[in-house]
């Protein structure tokens, strides 16, 4: 097992680790070996090593980490969010929900990139169908439109995880009624279906991959739903029930899907069962 992950667990089960020996652990770490050999200069690249970065405990103590964190604040940042291209040319919801979840699992939250970030979601992103969005300056018509009158599920499911790690990250209650009512339609969904019919609402959607991408899977929202204490919630069954069938007969899950982008690293390489992904859900659906 990766020394990364073993120190997860620790930390997870309340183990007090210290700086210096979490550092050493993730100095002997093949996967932060891996995820910290180049820096190349491409937005998308940064976006994805942050997002790793920020699933491994302590990686903020990491000097790569610092530079990948410095690199999109000086380029991707803008007093509206996070852009791919540092200005209103590439401003896509979804990334900058990303970006904004990833920092505040590194400690980041309370950075003004990070709040502004937030405040657009707060103002802007819709959290219900037949809201028109009115944001100056910003096409979201580029990658097939992220509003019209649905929102795209993704910016919005990531959107609300966002929302939620910052709240989590700052005690701040400004956000709950956003937040609930972005809550409110994921639960409607069951997490994972569309409205209309019992079919998936994307074509992504039950990967079981690790860490996030792009596409929005189950992986991570039943972590949210866990980590909100939705659970209890019977709109979240059939996700829990899609889980549970997927889990093989030693208790594990595998990876069903690889995304591939410059700079996106998957944690579980092989075709056995995925230490990295198996510990997220199984925290979810079995915590200890």
């Amino acid at each position: 097992m990766d020394t990364a992950l073993i120190l997860k667990k620790e930390l997870d089960t309340g183990t007090v680790v210290s700086d210096a020996e979490a550092i050493s652990r993730l100095n002997n770490s093949e996967l932060v070996s891996l995820l910290t050999d180049e820096i190349i200069d491409k937005p998308l690249f940064y976006i994805w090593r942050l997002i790793a970065l920020s699933e491994i405990p302590k990686s903020s103590l990491l000097d790569y980490t610092s530079q990948i964190i410095d690199r999109i604040y000086d380029k991707l940042s803008t007093p509206f969010g996070f852009s791919l291209s540092g200005d209103e040319k590439m401003f896509l919801p979804c990334y900058n929900a990303m970006i904004v979840t990833a920092m505040c699992r590194l400690g980041r939250a309370g950075d003004k990139e990070v709040e502004n970030a937030v405040n657009w979601i707060n103002t802007y992103q819709p959290m219900e169908r037949g809201i028109k969005v009115s944001s100056p300056n910003l096409n979201f018509d580029r990658y097939g439109g992220c509003f019209k009158d649905t929102p795209c599920y993704i910016g919005l499911a990531k959107s609300v995880i966002a929302l939620y790690n910052y709240q989590i990250s700052t005690n701040k209650i400004s956000l709950n009624t956003k937040l609930e009512q972005g809550i409110e339609y994921l639960l409607r969904h069951h997490l994972i279906r569309r409205l209309s019919y019992d079919r998936p609402i994307t074509n992504r959607i039950l990967d079981i991959s690790f860490p996030e991408s792009y596409n929005l899977n189950i992986v991570e929202l039943i972590r949210f739903a866990a980590q909100a204490n939705l659970l209890g919630d019977n709109r979240t069954q059939q996700a829990v029930d899609y889980l549970n069938e997927k889990r093989t007969k030693e208790g594990c899950w595998k990876i069903s899907y690889r995304y591939k982008s410059e700079g996106y690293i998957v944690f579980d390489r092989g075709r056995d069962c995925g230490e990295w992904v198996s510990y997220i859900i199984s925290q979810a659906l079995d915590p200890k």
